[in-house]
């Protein structure tokens, strides 16, 4: 059973893979490349595999990454957008990520924006703190 729930955890980590070089995902069901005599290795199992799928369809819906998606399954990486860099840049280090993630289990979750913006929030306290630091 998939269940239609975005995890922020997984945007977070699919931005991340993507930043460092990943240029491709394997989106195909792993049961799906077997039954079409497929190279079956570098696919998931058929409930992470459709995980996957509906989270790079988010990224791209949300205007934070660009794919070209081919018939076979595979999801090729264009790159991020200015707004994927922009998210990624507030929710990169552990400590705010951290931060995030707790204030959205207390709310039981809130949209990208108010993530977004809370992880900008949090940023901007903190290079704050580091100008009056250097003062």
């Amino acid at each position: 059973m998939v269940t239609w729930q975005r995890d922020i955890d997984e945007i977070r980590r699919l931005l991340l893979e993507i930043e460092g070089g990943r240029e491709a995902f394997c989106a195909l069901p792993r049961s799906a490349a077997e039954a079409m005599m497929l190279p079956a290795e570098d696919c998931l199992p058929d409930a992470e595999a459709r995980k996957l799928a509906y989270h790079l369809s988010l990224l791209e819906s949300a205007g934070f990454a660009k794919f070209s998606r081919l018939s076979n399954g595979y999801w090729h990486v264009r790159g991020l957008t200015w707004s994927g860099h922009e998210l990624l840049d507030n929710i990169r280090r552990e400590d705010i990520w951290a931060a995030v993630r707790e204030r959205h289990r207390q709310l039981g979750g809130f949209s990208m924006e108010i993530l977004g913006g809370l992880a900008g929030e949090m940023m901007r306290s903190e290079a704050g703190r580091l100008e009056a630091s250097d003062a």
